[in-house]
């Protein structure tokens, strides 16, 4: 069975516990501090006084519409439900008096890690995100660093988001920052991607194929190749091939509709290193920030 809404919803929730266990139970309990949108929230609220998840809440909220307007309506889409949710979520708690404090700042560290990086990707994992400091990542590439590639706008963002936390936290609770952003993408990646690639190409081989090319191009939103001369070396059976490649995300989701569907394919995983196309999860061929 496909995952009910009511299933997506639970892990949408959990999600947002984990995320704001690990900031308001450990974290700030600790005197660590984090970077990206929350990191940001905390020095507002260090000169102003107003609860940072509330602050929180403000800047999600604009980036969702910056995100509409400059994104489109698919992207905005995945994150208008964590923007509302999360913050909620994360204010509730601040309120709760639950402190975890751990004798060594590195145990601490870790455990915030693991447990945000958690909380991150199960949402990812279901196609939904927070739409923090990565989708202002994507903003600015859209609209102004066109050729430099994602992640290093990305970089250059969590560092103008550290020089800009100067103003309330020490250095050495910035070097916890960054060396707890470290774990938390870490364990983020291991439950969205498994340490796997991002990109891959996926192909498949089957007879009454046509459901599955329909979930590729209307909802992963993927082109796909298709082959109708295909034959079975076994079977000696004409067969259909198709072919897509996709983020981790789809592969994912794509997964899950033909092992729900009990589709009869033969698939074949290929992980890629690049990808060059007009999508936007592929490179381009005038980029040269390619490593």
């Amino acid at each position: 069975m496909r995952k009910s809404p009511v299933f997506k919803a639970f892990l949408l929730i959990l999600g947002c516990l984990c995320c704001s266990i690990s900031t308001n139970w450990i974290m700030i309990p600790n005197g660590l501090a984090a970077p990206g949108i929350t990191g940001i929230s905390m020095t507002i609220e260090h000169f102003t006084g107003i609860n940072y998840a509330l602050i929180y809440y403000a800047i999600t909220i604009i980036i969702l519409v910056i995100t509409w307007l400059t994104l489109g309506k698919k992207d905005a889409s995945n994150i208008v439900i964590l923007s509302i949710l999360y913050p909620m979520v994360l204010w509730v708690l601040s309120f709760v008096d639950v402190q975890i404090i751990f004798e060594e700042k590195l145990i601490a560290l870790a455990a915030f890690g693991v447990l945000y990086g958690v909380g991150i990707g199960i949402p990812y994992r279901i196609g939904f995100s927070y739409g923090g400091d990565d989708t202002v990542a994507k903003i600015l590439k859209k609209t102004i660093w066109k050729s430099t590639e994602l992640k290093k706008i990305y970089s250059f963002e969590e560092v103008i988001i550290l020089l800009f936390m100067t103003l309330a936290f020490s250095l050495d609770q910035l070097a916890y920052a960054f060396a707890g952003q470290l774990i938390y993408v870490n364990s983020m990646n291991y439950v969205v991607f498994n340490l796997g690639p991002k990109l891959y190409d996926v192909q498949m081989i089957g007879k009454n194929m046509e459901k599955i090319e329909d979930f590729v191009i209307n909802t992963i939103h993927k082109s796909v190749t298709i082959y109708h001369d295909a034959m079975g070396g076994y079977s000696k059976e004409p067969k259909v091939q198709m072919s897509c490649v996709c983020n981790s995300r789809e592969y994912v989701q794509l997964r899950e509709f033909i092992k729900e569907g009990n589709y009869d394919c033969f698939i074949k995983v290929i992980p890629l290193i690049h990808v060059f196309g007009n999508n936007r999860d592929f490179h381009r061929l005038d980029d040269e920030n390619i490593e």
